[in-house]
């Protein structure tokens, strides 16, 4: 993939100083940049390494600039970061449906672009948005919702009543709302 340097900073909100035509093929830290790649320097210190090194252009804050490497600013080099190895390196997109492994509650709702997994198991009531993405071996008990554009790695537990909200990552083998149910029954059983 190529991509200029006003292409990216358009995508990151950021302004360029130097060659808005710069192409870009990568993106890599300081020390390991070649040419055509993009790096990032969130202060003064990594900056001068960053100029220091083959990168072709740097995302840095809204007060560096340097005289042999275009800069793209922006306000916040972290997040600019973070959405610039997403452009590079995009996740693959999960084909939508329901593998033939999963086994799902007949009362489910399930978004029609939504991917579920092989051997995932969704509970009676659960709702999951559109275009969320449940791995394989998932484990999604009754009356949960998980919001649009979700995704859950491999082997994650939601406990009944569990509520996810939009655009969430959750990572392999995490468990939420186990620490609430178990309250709940501890209070429950001494109450008695």
């Amino acid at each position: 993939m190529t991509l200029t340097t006003a292409e990216i900073a358009k995508q990151l909100g950021g302004e360029v100083l130097g060659d808005p035509g710069a192409a870009l093929t990568g993106f890599a830290s300081a020390d390991l940049a070649k040419p055509g790649d993009l790096t990032f320097a969130e202060n003064a210190e990594y900056f001068a390494k960053a100029e220091a090194g083959a990168a072709t252009a740097i995302i840095a804050g809204k007060e560096l600039t340097s005289a042999s490497k275009v800069v793209i600013r922006v306000a916040n080099p972290r997040v600019a970061f973070a959405k610039a190895v997403g452009i590079f390196f995009p996740e693959p997109k999960a084909a939508a449906g329901i593998h033939p492994s999963a086994v799902v509650a007949k009362t489910a709702q399930i978004d029609p672009s939504a991917h579920i997994g092989p051997h995932c198991t969704i509970g009676e009531r659960v709702k999951v948005g559109a275009n969320s993405v449940l791995m394989s071996g998932n484990f999604i008990g009754d009356d949960s919702v998980i919001g649009d554009g979700t995704k859950l790695f491999p082997n994650v537990v939601l406990y009944a009543r569990s509520q996810v909200g939009q655009r969430v990552r959750i990572h392999a083998g995490s468990v939420i709302g186990g620490t609430a149910l178990a309250t709940c029954l501890m209070r429950a059983s001494t109450s008695r």
